[in-house]
């Protein structure tokens, strides 16, 4: 590639030229639809200011926990994907009730650890894994039943916080969906 210093003069003020003419024309059109532009209420944008000191989103139930909305849009945003499933744990069942036998979570065995050595000398571990075990959504939703069922015999009750220790696995969506299905809310770390 060549250096700036190597170029055509005439060459460079061309290309600044040509940047220069695009950087106008796209510039103005944002201007003038960015002035135009109203939100629904009729309200001017306004300056970056105005637009970072306005409020975006607000709690639907006026807890601060939320569920939060953006402002403009709670007038047209469906409540729910259907009637009668509000919240993830219903939304899992009515899955595992429409597709019980199709794949939910898949998991592959590590089957060895290979060390590569990098071109700069750092080493990198290289995972070989196995061919994909699947769980059906019926699977899955019997297993955390299960574990939230257990947990709740063990003395963990609705609304009392949990903490979740675990890598990115099977198990962790498990444990996360039957303290949805039990009303455990939690940390998952």
């Amino acid at each position: 590639m060549k250096l700036k210093e190597d170029l055509s003069p005439v060459l460079l003020l061309v290309f600044h030229l040509a940047v220069w003419i695009y950087s106008f024309l796209s510039f103005l059109p944002s201007v003038f639809l960015g002035w135009m532009s109203t939100l629904d209420d009729g309200v001017r944008y306004g300056s970056e200011e105005d637009r970072a000191k306005r409020m975006k989103a607000c709690s639907e139930p006026g807890r601060p926990e939320g569920p939060y909305r953006a402002v403009r849009a709670t007038k047209r945003l469906e409540a729910t994907l259907r009637p009668g499933v509000q919240t993830l744990d219903k939304m899992f069942e009515l899955s595992a009730r429409r597709f019980p036998h199709r794949h939910c979570l898949g998991t592959r065995e590590v089957i060895s650890e290979v060390d590569e050595r990098q071109g700069n000398g750092k080493l990198f571990k290289k995972v070989i894994l196995g061919e994909y075990r699947w769980l059906s959504y019926q699977d899955v939703f019997s297993a955390a039943s299960q574990l939230g069922s257990g947990l709740a015999s063990l003395g963990q009750r609705q609304k009392n916080n949990i903490a979740i220790f675990c890598e990115t696995r099977a198990e962790w969506i498990v444990a996360a969906q039957a303290c949805f299905m039990h009303n455990f809310p939690g940390e998952c770390l």
